[in-house]
């Protein structure tokens, strides 16, 4: 792979001297001299803004390769291109504003293949909610879902910091309340039994993303209310209470979002939502939290990976038919 683009035309590089590699270690020729390596580098980070040169030639160029098209790689131009593109609109993901894009003829210039190509690679990006296009504007970063997959029990709050995203919980009330009877089905203890239940707004991004209301049985957390609750509840439970959360079940639906939820979420009334209800358990068995989320529909999927547990039969099957059977 080597740095053949227009971009870099007018620099008097010897080009063969410099290939640069995924995952062997980069070569350069002894006549490409540390300053026409800084020149180029200087070039590059003017073509992707996100692009921080790191100290060492060697580690530049490697670097640089993660940012090019690798014309020996099996994977077709376009799908590289747009991986490419997502990992730069990711790193655009926190800041104000919005993203744009560089040009059809830009990106075609820079990792020199057709315009058809990068449109290829762009209506990719579109159909997955990546981007979005306006004639004559150009192409821009959309703003991303919440992507989740339904494989692993974390908090949000566990999940917005593995994404290296901001979250903000509002705490909307706290009560002390008889458990109704489809709480007290849930965690398994009398109607009636004391139980509490927080309702909290989860903002991400400085944007509204979901409504929660947890129950949780009192004599499990007695004093909820001297702690935190705009932090981890999870981690609250673990840490302060001793309960080891170990695993949840649950349903996922679509509905429609109330007056009230609309308002908190910040979106129109009747549009859908995802309505989730979840019950988690302790190691020991014991359910610890039932919880009712509501999370808008535009701003989150939920990923669910199926597995075929039905041996799959080797052969063939043969039909018959038989004059009037």
């Amino acid at each position: 792979m080597s740095l053949k683009s227009p971009l870099f035309a007018h620099c008097s590089f010897n080009w063969p001297a410099a290939n640069f590699h995924h995952e062997e270690c980069t070569t350069w020729q002894v006549d490409l001299t540390m300053e026409r390596s800084n020149a180029m580098i200087v070039l590059y980070r003017q073509a992707y803004k996100s692009f921080m040169p790191t100290a060492g030639v060697q580690v530049t160029a490697t670097r640089i390769a993660m940012y090019l098209i690798d014309k020996a790689s099996p994977l077709p131009y376009y799908q590289q291109l747009a991986d490419l593109l997502k990992h730069e609109i990711s790193l655009h993901q926190h800041e104000p504003g919005v993203y744009r894009l560089p040009s059809e003829n830009a990106l075609a210039e820079q990792h020199g293949i057709s315009r058809a190509t990068v449109r290829h690679a762009l209506d990719v990006l579109e159909r997955n909610g990546w981007i979005y296009r306006e004639k004559g504007r150009g192409s821009f970063a959309a703003v991303r879902r919440v992507e989740q997959e339904a494989t692993q029990l974390v908090s949000t709050t566990e999940d917005m910091q593995q994404r290296g995203w901001s979250l903000v919980t509002r705490v909307i009330s706290l009560k002390r309340l008889p458990s109704p009877s489809h709480v007290a089905y849930e965690l398994e203890i009398d109607h009636g039994a004391p139980v509490y239940e927080l309702c909290r707004l989860r903002i991400v991004n400085n944007e509204p993303l979901s409504l929660q209301i947890a129950y949780l049985p009192q004599k499990l957390c007695p004093d909820l209310e001297e702690n935190d609750l705009s932090l981890s509840l999870f981690r609250l439970l673990e840490t302060r209470y001793g309960l080891r959360l170990w695993t949840a079940r649950g349903m996922l639906r679509a509905r429609l979002v109330t007056a009230h939820e609309a308002r908190l979420l910040e979106v129109h009334e009747k549009i859908p939502v995802l309505y989730m209800e979840r019950t988690t358990y302790a190691a020991t068995g014991t359910p610890v939290e039932y919880l009712e989320a509501v999370w808008r529909g535009d701003r989150y999927d939920m990923h669910v990976t199926l597995n075929r547990t039905t041996p799959v039969r080797t052969g063939y099957l043969k039909i018959t038919s038989e004059q009037g059977g």
